[in-house]
C-alpha cells in the first residue's frame, strides 16, 4: 500500500484529540466525493457525514453503540453514521474508515457502503464460543502464508488459492502444488499432524509443508488486527477479491467463533518450507496394511508430533518464496484493530 493510502485517513488518537477539545468541527476527508468527520460541540458523538441524495432514509444499522441519521444542512441532506459510546471509539473509527473507502476509492453507493461495512463487522465483531488458542494460533500461520502468496502472486491469486474448494486436505492449492501450513508458539518446530491424511500428497499435486512459529509481544498483531490488515489491503490492491477473502475466512473460522483480539503475536524469524517427499517425517495410510481389515478399521483417528527443526529441505528454494519472512509492518497499514477489547452484546447477532 502507497504512503498516501496508508495516511488519508485522521487516526483513531487524533480524533479522540479532537473529541477530547470539546469543539464542533468539521474535518475533510481526501477523496470523492467530499466526506467529513463531523464533531459536535461538548466532544459528543463524532460522526462520519456522507452527502446523499434528496429523500434518502438513514438504513437500521443493528450494530451495538453506531447508528445512522439522515440530517439537511444548507439546504443539502447528509447521512450521519454516529457513536455516542466514546468506548467504542476504536471500533467505530475503523468501520467509519471502511465505509468512506468503498464510497471515495470503489465508488460504491453510500447507503450500500454503510450497510455492507457494518454487516461485515457485525459479523466479525460478534460475540461467539471463543476460538481454542490452537487453532487462533493456526489461523494466524495461514494468514502469514497468505499475505507472503499475495507477494508473490498478488492478492486475488492467493485467496483464491485460500482453502480451494478443489481440495479440502489442505489448506492452500497454489497452481501446480498444495500446501499444509502449521503453526506454533515458543522456540521448537513441534507441529501436531491431526490423521494419516493430513501430509498426503494428491496424485497429481505435489505437497508442501510450511512451519511458522510465534512469539506473544505487545507489538504484535492480534489475529482481529491481521485481518483488518489484510483487509486494507485487500480493498486497495484489488477491492473484486475481498467479498472472497471475507467468504472463505468465514470457512477458516468455522462461521461461530469470535476473532481473537486478546493476543498479540509476531513470526519468530522466517517460516519453514519443506517438499512432504521420502526425506519428510509423517506417517500415512500405509502403516495399517499389516493390520487385519477387521483391526485396522477399529483405529478410528491417530494424531502425532512432528519435530522439523533444522530439518534441510530436499528442494530449494521453495515455490513462491514459502520460506521468506513476513514483515507485517512494510506489506500491511498500521495496526488499528488490535486494541479493540470492548466487550459485544448478544444483541449484535451470532456470527
Amino acid at each position: 500500500m502507497s504512503s498516501d493510502q496508508r495516511t488519508r485517513h485522521l487516526s483513531c488518537d487524533a480524533l479522540r484529540d479532537h473529541l477530547d477539545n470539546r469543539m464542533p468541527m468539521l474535518i475533510p476527508i481526501e477523496g470523492d466525493p467530499p466526506l467529513y468527520w463531523h464533531l459536535e460541540a461538548g466532544g459528543r458523538r463524532p460522526a462520519l457525514r456522507i452527502p446523499v441524495p434528496a429523500g434518502t432514509k438513514a438504513p437500521r444499522l443493528g450494530m451495538q453503540g453506531v447508528r445512522a441519521v439522515c440530517v439537511l444542512d444548507g439546504g443539502d441532506r447528509f447521512l450521519q453514521v454516529f457513536t455516542e459510546q466514546t468506548a467504542l471509539l476504536r471500533e467505530f473509527h475503523i468501520v467509519c474508515c471502511e465505509i468512506a473507502d468503498r464510497i471515495q476509492m470503489e465508488g460504491t453507493a453510500p447507503l450500500v457502503a454503510v450497510q455492507t461495512t457494518v454487516l461485515a463487522w457485525r459479523k466479525l465483531l460478534a460475540r461467539g464460543r471463543r476460538m481454542s488458542l490452537e487453532a487462533e494460533v493456526g489461523l494466524f500461520g495461514e494468514l502469514l502464508t497468505l499475505i507472503g502468496l499475495a507477494s508473490a502472486r498478488g492478492w486475488h491469486a492467493a485467496v483464491q488459492a485460500w482453502q480451494h474448494p478443489d481440495c479440502a486436505d489442505h489448506d492452500f492449492t497454489v497452481g501446480p502444488y498444495d500446501v499444509e501450513v502449521k503453526t506454533v508458539t515458543g522456540r521448537a518446530r513441534m507441529h501436531t499432524i491431526h490423521g494419516l491424511g493430513q501430509l498426503a500428497p494428491h496424485q497429481d499435486r505435489p505437497l508442501w509443508f510450511v512451519s511458522h512459529v510465534l512469539d506473544e509481544s505487545d507489538s504484535g498483531r492480534s489475529v482481529l488486527g491481521l485481518i483488518e490488515g489484510i483487509r486494507s489491503s485487500i480493498r486497495v490492491r484489488a477491492p473484486g477479491t475481498l467479498d472472497d477473502f471475507d467468504t472463505r475466512l468465514k470457512l477458516g473460522t468455522e462461521n461461530e467463533h469470535a476473532i481473537p483480539r486478546e493476543h498479540r503475536w509476531t513470526p519468530s524469524g522466517p517460516p519453514a518450507a519443506f517438499p512432504v517427499d521420502a526425506g519428510f517425517p509423517r506417517l500415512t495410510g500405509s502403516i495399517l496394511a499389516p493390520l487385519p481389515e477387521s483391526l485396522a478399521l477399529r483405529i478410528v483417528d491417530i494424531d502425532y508430533r512432528i519435530d522439523v527443526a533444522d530439518l534441510v529441505p530436499s528442494i530449494a528454494p521453495s515455490p513462491d518464496g514459502l520460506d521468506l519472512a513476513v514483515d507485517l509492518a512494510r506489506v500491511l497499514p498500521p495496526d488499528v484493530a488490535s486494541d479493540l477489547s470492548e466487550p459485544n452484546h448478544p444483541e449484535d447477532g451470532p456470527r
